[in-house]
């Protein structure tokens, strides 16, 4: 089974945790990291902190975290826009390559 990756979008609620969203990324681990790079937020948690993002490897079906973010509204906005131009860009060129 082959490693994948993807990111995880994470808010804080009264229950807990939630993941509400994911991004497949696929199983190439440079492009998630650099990927994760781009994005924008805070490493280092605080008390007000709502949102997280999660890049996160899968290996036989079990989840990996690699690395998190907190985010506030702006920082998820702008995050949701860089890893969709990324994949977006990533599949065209896979598509190019294959003709």
């Amino acid at each position: 089974m082959e490693t994948t990756f993807e990111i995880s979008l994470n808010m804080k609620t009264l229950k807990g945790l939630e993941t509400y969203a994911s991004f497949y990324l696929g199983s190439d681990q440079k492009f998630a990291k650099t990927i994760f790079d781009m994005m924008k937020g805070e490493r280092e948690i605080k008390e007000n902190s709502v949102i997280s993002m999660d890049l996160t490897k899968r290996q036989r079906g079990i989840p990996y975290p690699v690395s998190i973010l907190y985010c506030n509204w702006a920082h998820l906005a702008y995050n949701t826009q860089i890893i969709t131009k990324e994949i977006f860009k990533e599949l065209n060129l896979e598509q190019k390559r294959l003709l």
